[in-house]
């Protein structure tokens, strides 16, 4: 018996001692249960309002609670994303929609060819109109969407949603457009599954900020790490979208792995400075519930 156990311990020191080699000489050996990543996306700007797009991990430091964080992954700017357009296409848009139209092509021609890009469509169910595609790919396509009578069932739409782009690799976001007919139950399980798959959602709520659909857009995309939008009229459209592409096309994503465990559920404040001062940044999210 001592000898049986004798041997299980010189197999359970051999395999941690390779595991500990292979990580290289500048990593300590240790034991990391399934902690989840914590990502934020954060756009860099010099003294005058111009995007700075060339710094590396090195050039940035991260802390949650004032308590400084190891960065895990790091994505620079020219790293591409996965967005999917979801788009309301119930009876109440029919007023926004040449808008809309125009606001979404002018999104496509300021994504990149590293960009991938599908739009789909809702109002009781989710139709695909267009499947995943490099924004730059091929000749302009006619996409077949226009708004119908029927009513929205928004929330499990996002459901939806965080399926579709769940299992996609990399940078990857949903684009929300709607007028914020809140209806249809399941918000607070379509948010809880979108926080879990860690996607951020970005909203354009058209003329909806101070509806109970706006209140819930604004909470949706602040705990998913994305930002929410109100334009006041349709001609706003087309620069909002705009924005928003060449905002997603100068950003770099910063992931880290709380040194803190989860489960006291309490608000968690991000902080992400640069090295140079000289320099201000805008994060996709300054905090999160440690669930």
């Amino acid at each position: 018996m001592d000898c049986m156990r004798s041997l299980w311990f010189f197999l359970i020191f051999a395999l941690a001692t390779a595991w500990a080699m292979a990580q290289g000489p500048d990593d300590q050996f240790r034991l990391e249960v399934n902690a989840s990543l914590v990502s934020v996306d954060v756009g860099v700007y010099d003294r005058n309002e111009k995007p700075v797009t060339d710094l590396g991990k090195d050039d940035f430091r991260i802390y949650e609670d004032g308590v400084l964080q190891r960065i895990k992954n790091f994505t620079p700017v020219s790293g591409g994303y996965r967005i999917l357009l979801l788009i309301d296409h119930s009876g109440s848009m029919r007023t926004a929609w040449s808008f809309l139209l125009d606001g979404l092509n002018l999104f496509m021609k300021n994504l990149r060819p590293q960009d991938q890009v599908a739009i789909a469509t809702f109002d009781q169910s989710v139709q695909v109109a267009m499947d995943w595609r490099s924004a730059k790919a091929g000749n302009t396509e006619q996409i077949g969407i226009a708004p119908n009578g029927m009513g929205t069932e928004i929330w499990s739409s996002l459901n939806w949603a965080v399926r579709e782009v769940s299992h996609s690799d990399g940078r990857k976001g949903v684009i929300v457009f709607t007028d914020g007919q809140d209806r249809g139950d399941g918000y607070d399980k379509a948010l809880e599954r979108a926080i879990e798959s860690e996607i951020p959602f970005y909203f354009v709520g058209l003329t909806t900020e101070n509806s109970t659909g706006g209140s819930r857009m604004k909470k949706f995309a602040s705990e998913t790490g994305g930002k929410s939008y109100f334009p006041r009229n349709p001609s706003e459209l087309g620069p909002l979208y705009a924005s928003i592409a060449r905002d997603l096309g100068t950003s770099y994503t910063i992931s880290y792995a709380p040194s803190k465990p989860p489960g006291d559920n309490k608000l968690r404040r991000i902080e992400i400075r640069p090295i140079d001062t000289r320099l201000h940044l805008i994060q996709s999210r300054t905090g999160y519930y440690a669930k």
